[in-house]
């Protein structure tokens, strides 16, 4: 069908640079190593098939975009997403709609596929749709492109069933009124923050009270989860020595990778420049040059032209004669660069014309092009290529071993010769010997059980971690004596905050019945600040996401000026300044909240939809790594 396009692109042939063209759609995956050789099949919904490879291409599109956002944290943000889930039940979802939409009879068309395709700025070239670079995208991205249009019709499809479900939705002025006012509507407030850290001293504890409230409070003082780990590390340092790079690999590398052995020329110069508008006129042209052409003759006859740059051109580098600093081919405008690299050291240019201007061009020094030979080239290029295959095998062997179970542990120590170490107990605030901070490492082993190994990877410096664990404890209440001085804490903190109530409390009565807010804050030693937020306004600076805080705040007004804010955290008292409503771009601004809206809705919609459609489906989980508990 998309070969019906060829007749509206150009025919023009190009070399595709790698990374120049951002594709957001990648097949070739990496997550065989958490699924092993489990059956194909992982899922049925409707008697319609869910294949690993499916899933597979679903769950790196979703890491990879974590990758580009958070880097080397991505695969553990991923976890703590339980990514794998949510990327499981979307495609059961999706699945459900596809079915749905196709009873209704709703289609994709080619000509909708067609426009859909030349509308993507990775397959178009100089701003239209070039089916050469189309197929040139899917080859290097080892797409199949039949597999890739009918992803797309289904995308298409889906998007169909998502407007039709939002069809008719509207959303009435008095629900945008309501929605504007809780985005732009500002409240301002001075208020006075109560802090039970300032009435600590204030407090006093016996020991029977210390000892009941140690045992009233048991969870307050537990330890932490306690772990034990067999390790040892693996990092591609390990494979260096028993990988082989051969003579005619390097020569090989060297050929394809030879621009990046050139070093390319260099010119430091300087230049006289006169600037003109784009549209300047002919005779403005004309004066200009026959300026530079008489600084040019002066040049010539032995005037410097560092001073005259000083004295006469007219950009921010004339203080410094004119100077540019070192620049290679395709730092500068292409007329300018054109005519600097023509010049030999010394020698000054005829006027040249840019987007900028005329300019009178001088070269004070240049650098030849260099090009690196095979043998200046080789240690590097030998470097390179060992670490790439170094690199592959630890990758490979992190996968197996992810997917071993705890028996094979010393095992594949000893067949790796690597020594096997054992931790001291440890739990997430703390340092392990050798590895550093377990914090990374106890959520993993959080999720096992007490024989079971695993792979924490870290990062190719610190090497990544094979463990079995060989022993957790759950938290425990720590004894009264082990915990005493932080159940005083907790118990003088308890008092704290019953005394700073009462004296907001008291606070409240006294700024009602006349007293200045801030008179009254400086003789309890407490401060007055000011904040102004609205009703959709989140963090509160200094304050914090504090629901009670906004919903005290917003009450206020002219009649009822004063507040008090209570909740575990924070005693706070709140004095009413002024209420504004911003009324700039008030239009466009309730258009992005009516469409806002109409979207929220509409997803409520569909999450209703997919509901009733699971309930009313027949979904199989074949593999076992997404059935959730109960299950």
């Amino acid at each position: 069908m998309i070969q019906e396009l060829r007749e509206y692109s150009g025919n023009i042939f190009f070399k595709l640079l790698m990374g120049v063209i951002a594709v957001t759609f990648v097949l070739s995956f990496g997550v065989g190593g958490f699924f092993g050789d489990r059956k194909e099949v992982v899922a049925k919904v409707n008697d319609q098939e869910i294949l690993l490879k499916e899933y597979r291409e679903a769950y790196q599109n979703r890491l990879s975009a974590l990758q580009q956002q958070f880097g080397e944290n991505a695969e553990q943000f991923a976890e703590q997403l339980n990514l794998r889930q949510q990327v499981f039940n979307q495609l059961i979802d999706r699945h459900l709609l596809l079915t749905e939409a196709e009873e209704m009879n709703l289609l994709a068309t080619d000509l909708e596929l067609q426009d859909f395709i030349s509308r993507q700025p990775y397959f178009q070239k100089n701003g239209q749709f070039d089916y050469d670079t189309y197929e040139t995208v899917l080859s290097q991205n080892r797409i199949v492109r039949h597999e890739y249009e009918s992803s797309l019709r289904a995308d298409l499809l889906l998007t169909k069933k998502r407007q039709l479900l939002g069809a008719g939705l509207i959303i009435n002025k008095s629900e945008v009124e309501q929605a504007y006012r809780m985005d732009f509507e500002k409240i301002e407030v001075d208020y006075v923050f109560f802090d039970p850290q300032a009435f600590i001293e204030k407090t006093s504890v016996n020991d029977t009270e210390l000892r009941k409230y140690h045992e009233d409070h048991p969870q307050d003082f537990q330890t932490l989860n306690q772990f034990k780990i067999e390790y040892y590390t693996l990092s591609a340092d390990y494979y260096k020595d028993s990988v082989k790079v051969r003579e005619r690999e390097v020569r090989r590398y060297y050929k394809k990778n030879t621009e990046s052995y050139v070093t390319p020329p260099e010119i430091k110069a300087r230049h006289i420049l006169f600037k003109l508008v784009p549209d300047a006129s002919a005779e403005e042209l004309a004066e200009k040059r026959a300026q530079l052409d008489e600084l040019l003759a002066q040049i010539k006859a032995g005037a410097s032209f560092e001073e005259l740059a000083i004295k006469h051109s007219e950009d921010g580098t004339a203080a410094n004669g004119g100077d540019l600093g070192w620049f290679k081919p395709g730092e500068m405008v292409p007329a300018f660069e054109t005519a600097a690299f023509a010049l030999a050291a010394g020698e000054v240019s005829e006027v040249v014309q840019s987007p900028f201007g005329l300019h009178l061009i001088k070269v004070d020094e240049l650098k030849e092009e260099i090009t690196k030979s095979l043998d200046d080239a080789r240690t590097e290029i030998t470097e390179i290529l060992a670490e790439s295959r170094a690199q592959k095998r630890l990758d490979e062997d992190l996968d197996r071993l992810a997917g071993l179970a705890g028996e094979s542990f010393t095992a594949e120590a000893q067949s790796l010769n690597k020594e096997v170490l054992n931790s001291e107990w440890f739990d997430r605030t703390e340092v392990i010997s050798g590895l550093g901070s377990a914090a990374g490492l106890v959520p993993e082993l959080m999720r096992r059980k007490a024989g079971e190994m695993g792979v924490w990877k870290r990062n190719p410096i610190l090497g990544h971690v094979i463990y079995r664990l060989s022993e957790a404890q759950e938290p425990a209440t720590r004894p009264f004596d082990a915990a005493k001085e932080d159940v005083e804490s907790a118990l003088r903190l308890e008092k704290a905050k019953v005394l700073a109530q009462e004296a907001a409390k008291s606070a409240l009565s006294q700024v009602q019945a006349g007293t200045e807010m801030a008179n009254l804050a400086e003789k309890l030693g407490l401060k007055t600040a000011a904040l102004s937020f609205s009703a959709s306004t989140g963090f509160l600076q200094d304050v914090g996401n504090n629901a009670e805080f906004r919903k005290v705040g917003l009450s206020l007004n002219e009649i009822e000026k004063f507040g008090l804010s209570l909740n575990a955290k924070r005693v706070d008292l709140l004095q009413f300044k002024k209420r504004t409503l911003e009324t700039e771009n008030a239009v466009e601004q309730k258009e992005q909240l009516r469409i806002r809206l109409r979207q929220n809705l509409q997803q409520a919609l569909l999450s209703k939809e997919l509901k009733r459609l699971r309930e009313s489906a027949a979904i199989e989980i074949i593999n076992p790594v997404f059935r959730t508990p109960g299950a």
